[in-house]
């Protein structure tokens, strides 16, 4: 059986061994990450898992999402057509599924379409892992955000289960 953590580590460089005490605790299958500050060259070395990553746009190091993924399953990249801090892999489980991490900074305006468009370019069935910065009660917060409201008619739109 597979499991899952999504953690947005703001910078995983600095937070190795929290990472560490993640995977012991919980021997996860896929950990995706958020906000990992890594540049196009880093790379992290963890026994028995691979890394996917894609890191931030602009100047300073910001932003940034990657995969780790169980040397226990195979898998494969996917390729996204998107300017959006995502990244996805095909896992093969006891099934094929995909996993993507995805970031969208809370101050970045980002329009319904090139949501829509990410999730058109995942082969079903997928899972999202992430931090949107959207607020909501759905998730638990009394607030309501723009960004919540998108997120909201996503799920509807394309008929999505949200876990908290």
């Amino acid at each position: 059986m597979a499991n899952f953590v999504s953690w947005n580590c703001r910078g995983i460089k600095n937070k190795f061994s929290d990472l560490k005490d993640i995977i012991n605790s919980h021997q996860p299958s896929i950990i995706a990450l958020q906000e990992t500050y890594l540049k196009p060259e880093d790379t992290i070395s963890l026994q028995h898992y691979n890394l996917l990553h894609k890191h931030g746009i602009g100047h300073r190091i910001t932003g940034g999402v990657a995969l780790l993924i169980s040397n226990s399953f195979p898998s494969s990249p996917l390729t996204l057509n998107t300017s959006l801090q995502a990244i996805a892999v095909q896992i093969h489980t006891h099934s094929l599924i995909t996993v993507c991490s995805l970031y969208l900074p809370p101050n970045t305006p980002v329009d319904q379409v090139r949501l829509n468009n990410l999730v058109s370019q995942l082969p079903e069935p997928f899972i999202i892992l992430g931090d949107m910065n959207g607020h909501s009660p759905l998730w638990g917060n009394p607030n309501t955000n723009t960004r919540g409201l998108q997120i909201e008619k996503l799920l509807n739109d394309h008929n999505l289960c949200l876990f908290k």
